[in-house]
């Protein structure tokens, strides 16, 4: 079972409304947690925001690690005159997860607002999210704009944290990827009396969900030597076959395909040598899918990239879920990884496709 303070931390991120392109919420509650354990904050253009933990080597090689702070939501985009609120999808949702369920809207003004996705009934069969509108109780758009609310504001499933009968899996939105914001600062934490033989960047980027844009920005900011992703991917589990790609509560994933990334085959041996080491569950995983490291592992000369991810089921819904085990899994296999690191290890990794 995870620590109260663990669990705290979980309840804090996850349930802060941040989509693509409104991360704010998301990068100050981060940098809150991580300013005290880091030698400096950083950002990039977009808001992608790193701890940086110096080594007292000079010139140490760099390593980049982050998750992302986006999730998919909703934009508004028209308030009808009867008080009902136009949207569009930021992110990938599926249509069919959407009709009658709760939403939170923050308006510009910094409030936050509760509703409801509403539909005409053909249009429910339909499943049509251009015919979709969001309820709050609004009667009028003259009612909507005295609370604040405008044409741009964010919104979000609703989905409260909740841990689940038997205290292995947590239910709730965005995990992915909070998933990876939590690991960030309690790596970062963890690390707090550990000298490193590597200059340390570690944290968030911004807008993964609409084409990993703070990935490659934040790329461009570090210049890593090598990068560690991780972020939340989908568990392929529910009809129970022993076979199934990607299992709650069997481990990190080993992920030696996705479309966006041929991994480096050292760093995958690293990962498996250290779980098997230090008796941490782990599965081997593909999917179609992408994540920052097909941007981290391939701008300017090319970096060594690990994904270091964990599946969940209903991700990008109100209500997602993650196996404690496989994030006690990652959490002790990237801070293994992170500190055995050094310059000679790097330029083994990457030397690897020479």
């Amino acid at each position: 079972m995870l620590e109260k303070q663990t669990l705290d931390l979980m309840e804090e991120l996850t349930q802060l409304i941040g989509i693509a392109g409104d991360e704010r919420a998301v990068s100050q509650a981060m940098k809150k947690h991580m300013e005290a354990y880091a030698d400096e904050i950083i950002y990039d253009n977009l808001g992608s925001i790193f701890a940086i933990k110096k080594s007292k080597k000079t010139n140490a090689p760099k390593v980049m690690v982050c998750g992302h702070m986006d999730e998919v939501g909703f934009m508004i985009t028209s308030i009808k005159k009867n008080g009902l609120l136009g949207f569009i999808t930021i992110g990938g949702i599926d249509a069919q997860s959407l009709h009658s369920q709760r939403v939170r809207i923050k308006a510009s003004n910094g409030k936050e607002y509760v509703g409801t996705i509403v539909a005409d009934n053909d249009d429910i069969k339909a499943c049509d999210i251009k015919k979709m509108l969001i309820d709050l109780g609004a009667e009028s758009d003259e009612m909507v704009s005295e609370w604040g609310i405008h044409v741009g504001d964010s919104a979000v499933l609703d989905g409260p944290f909740t841990v689940l009968p038997g205290g292995n899996r947590i239910l709730s939105k965005a995990w992915d990827d909070r998933y990876g914001c939590i690991m960030a600062i309690e790596l970062l934490q963890a690390l707090k009396d550990v000298e490193l033989d590597v200059d340390l960047y570690i944290g968030a980027t911004v807008m993964e969900e609409v084409g990993m844009r703070g990935g490659t920005t934040a790329t461009g900011l570090i210049h890593p030597d090598m990068g560690i992703v991780m972020d939340c991917s989908f568990a392929n589990d529910v009809t129970g076959k022993e076979n199934a790609v990607g299992q709650m509560g069997k481990g990190i994933l080993v992920r030696y395909y996705d479309k966006g990334m041929m991994p480096n085959r050292m760093l995958l041996d690293t990962l498996v040598e250290t779980c098997e080491k230090e008796n941490l569950p782990y599965q081997y995983f593909y999917n179609m899918g992408q994540t920052d490291a097909a941007w981290v592992h391939k701008l300017f000369a090319g970096c060594p990239t690990l994904s270091a991810c964990i599946c969940g089921r209903n991700v990008h819904t109100g209500n997602s879920m993650i196996d404690v085990r496989d994030y006690e899994s990652a959490k002790a296999a990237v801070l293994s990884i992170i500190k055995s690191l050094d310059e000679e290890k790097i330029n083994a990794f990457k030397a690897e496709n020479r």
